[in-house]
């Protein structure tokens, strides 16, 4: 079970973001509302990955980074903030973090991202640009009610690779990994019952999720 350790100066924030995590399977190990404690409670616990909020009373997030990065370089850290501005992201991952997650995440993307972060290799998220926010946004709303099981996440990589996106245009454009993008179409396929992106494709356009009209043959998962 993955250990968490939670840094905010929102207690309420803080409270359900624990609840969310717990529900998931994740172990929350700690928290604190101060940037000044959490470089010592991190090295006291060991958790295998902590959530930083930027803005923190008494050291700020990015400092805190850096100190974490100095002094306990195996913990992974998330960088979960309510800023979207490319400076912070940009500096955030040049000082170490693994990923930077907006505060407006899915719940079950953000426990998915954990949960991969703890086991497996570094993935790199930025937010997403506003056109795409707004697209996703029509598109589940749209949906609403379908039983595709897919979280936001999945379904917004489901219809880009149906709009003909390979692995590498997915990366690229979502500020992830290609490992990142292969992790969420394994579980498009495994919800929608298929093996590959001509049949998500097919089951998206019968489940309603798309159209004939927008939908062009996907592409291979290299480019």
């Amino acid at each position: 079970m993955a250990s968490v350790v939670i840094a905010d100066d929102h207690p309420i924030f803080v409270d359900a973001l624990r609840v969310t995590l717990t529900d998931a399977g994740l172990k929350v190990v700690g928290t604190t509302n101060n940037g000044a404690d959490l470089v010592g409670l991190v090295e006291e616990i060991q958790p295998d990955v902590v959530l930083l909020d930027l803005q923190m009373p008494g050291m700020s997030g990015l400092d805190c980074l850096a100190a974490l990065r100095a002094r306990t370089p195996d913990v992974k850290v998330i960088i979960l903030s309510g800023s979207d501005d490319r400076s912070s992201i940009e500096g955030a991952l040049a000082l170490g973090a693994v990923c930077f997650v907006g505060k407006g995440v899915e719940p079950a993307d953000l426990a998915a991202t954990v949960r991969m972060l703890a086991s497996e290799a570094p993935i790199y998220s930025a937010p997403r640009a506003r056109s795409t926010v707004e697209a996703l946004k029509a598109a589940a709303s749209a949906t609403a009610g379908t039983d595709h099981g897919l979280t936001r996440r999945e379904l917004e990589i489901l219809l880009l690779a149906c709009e003909g996106m390979s692995n590498g245009k997915l990366a690229r454009h979502l500020w992830v990994t290609e490992q990142t993008v292969k992790f969420h179409l394994s579980n498009v396929y495994r919800k929608l019952d298929v093996s590959n992106r001509t049949q998500a494709a097919a089951r998206a356009r019968a489940l309603g999720l798309t159209s004939d009209s927008t939908s062009a043959e996907p592409a291979d998962k290299t480019g």
